[in-house]
Formats: structure tokens, sequence, C-alpha cells
């Protein structure tokens, strides 16, 4: 694939490029152009380009192969760079809250110019083409790193979004609503990287994937030969991929190694049924007429 493919490097080198490139704009058009807003937006673009790099050292080390200190791969190094996108989010959202309301109280206002405007719209139409490229791309693979990015690019759309309001309410003669763009920009930035926290946080504390996934299990589970009934499943990810624990019944008077090879041929049938599954760990035991309390 090229250096610029949607796949989970490829749209991580694409953001970084587009990054850099917006912040060289809005650094211009902030300064030339007398725009807060934009020097704000500005700064967010900054904490991309590094969460852009975090991300794609997370993606490289997600990909090494088990090994004996980590039997089940590196997967959650994905999940830890998007939590590290997520923390800087929380930064930027600070920093330009507190930096708009300081303008507020100092009453230090300046009109922006044309400049600023055409910069702010620029970025939103690149932007929210980032978004929807970077986020296909992430559900595809499964990365919660690229989605964290393309959630990024999500906020720094609606951030530009009130930037550019402020700025064109500013020249319109009402200055007093650039800063409060910052102050609309700040929180929104803040409520994305709250939401993402709490996604990837639930998945490193063990937390279950979407339900649909749990179900498919259990229907390709049922379905095969020789087992009599599922009595628990059990699924955790573990950054792109799945880790299940089944526990399955099979006839009493089978013998280990009959039950051996249909708890074998399942797990052949799961890796076929779910492509990103890593492991499936099957516990067989004897059937019984009534499973008890908790049977599926």
């Amino acid at each position: 694939m090229g250096v610029f493919s949607a796949t989970e490097e490829g749209t991580t080198r694409v953001s970084f490029a587009f990054n850099i490139l917006l912040f060289a704009l809005k650094i211009t058009g902030g300064v030339v152009g007398q725009s807060r807003a934009l020097l704000a937006d500005a700064l967010n673009s900054l904490l991309d380009i590094v969460s852009n790099s975090v991300v794609w050292i997370g993606i490289r080390i997600a990909r090494r192969p088990p090994d004996d200190g980590h039997p089940y791969g590196h997967g959650h190094a994905d999940t830890l760079s998007a939590l590290f996108v997520a923390t800087l989010l929380v930064a930027t959202g600070v920093y330009i809250g507190y930096n708009a309301i300081h303008v507020m109280i100092d009453k230090d206002y300046v009109v922006p110019s044309k400049l600023a405007t055409a910069v702010a719209l620029f970025t939103i139409i690149v932007k929210e083409s980032l978004y929807r490229w970077t986020i296909r791309a992430g559900r595809r693979t499964n990365s919660p790193a690229v989605i964290a990015n393309a959630y990024d690019h999500r906020s720094d759309v609606y951030a530009s979004a009130g930037a550019l309001i402020g700025i064109v309410v500013a020249q319109v003669g009402v200055p007093i609503l650039d800063p409060i763009a910052g102050i609309w920009i700040g929180i929104l930035i803040l409520k994305n990287a709250v939401k993402i926290m709490i996604n990837n946080l639930h998945f490193l504390m063990g937390g279950s994937p979407d339900p649909e996934l749990t179900r498919k299990i259990l229907e390709t589970a049922r379905a095969h030969c020789g087992v009599k009934h599922v009595r628990d499943i059990k699924v955790r990810s573990v950054g792109t991929t799945y880790i299940a624990d089944i526990k399955i019944m099979v006839c009493a008077d089978l013998t280990v190694k009959e039950g051996h090879d249909i708890a074998r041929s399942l797990k052949s049938d799961l890796y076929k049924a779910i492509s990103r599954l890593q492991d499936a760990m099957i516990h067989v035991e004897p059937y019984e007429e009534s499973p008890g309390k908790g049977s599926r």
C-alpha cells in the first residue's frame, strides 16, 4: 500500500502533513489577521502534530507480535495512544478557555481581518474531509487510536467553526465575540476529550466490546456440532483485536480427546466468523440437563 493509503499508518501520516500546513496557516492568519480565536486554534493544531506522532508510535508498537513479557501482544499501545490524544485535548481546551476569559477580563479586543476568515473556512473544509476519511479507516481497522484521531479532526471542525463565527461577527462590529468563540472552542474540545477518555478507559479496564460481537460468538458456538450448551462467554479488547473466554458443554460420555477436538474445531470456526479474534480460550464441561442460573 502507498505511504498515504487508507490504513492506520497512512491516515496518521496524512493527518500529520495537513496539521503542519494548518498550523502554519493559522499562525499566519492569527498574527497578520489579528484573530485571537485563530491563534488559539493554532495551538490546537500544534498539539495535533504531537498527538499524530504518538498515535503513529502506538500503532507501530501495537503491531508487534506477542513475546514472553506480553503473551497477549502489544495491542493496548493503540488504546494508550488514544488516551494520550484525549489528554492533550483536555490541556488544549482548558488553555484556550482560560486565554479567552483573560482577554474578556482585560477587554483587549481586536477586529480580525479577512485573512483570518479565509484560514478558518479552509480549516473547516480540510478537517471535515479528514474526519470522514479517518473515521472510516478507524472503524474498518478497529483502531482506538485512529478513531480518536478522527474525533480530534471533528473537534477541530467545531473549533474552527466557532472561530469563524467569532471572527465574522467581530468584523461587523462586535469584537467581544472573538474571545467568546475561543471559550466555545475550549468547551467543545473538552467534551470530545472526555468522550474519548471514557471509551478507552473502559477497554483498558477489561470492559466488554460491542454486544453484537458477543452475540455472534454465541451463535457460532451454539451452531457448532457437538456443543450441547454454552454456559458463559466473556470478551475483552486488546487494542484492535479481541480475546474470548467461552464455556461450552458436551456429552458427558465423550473422551477427553473427543471433547478437545470439538473445542479445537469450534475455535477454528470462530476465527473464520470474527476476523479480529486474537484468541479464544474454550473450556469444556460435561453436559447437564439443568445447567443452572446464568446459563445462556
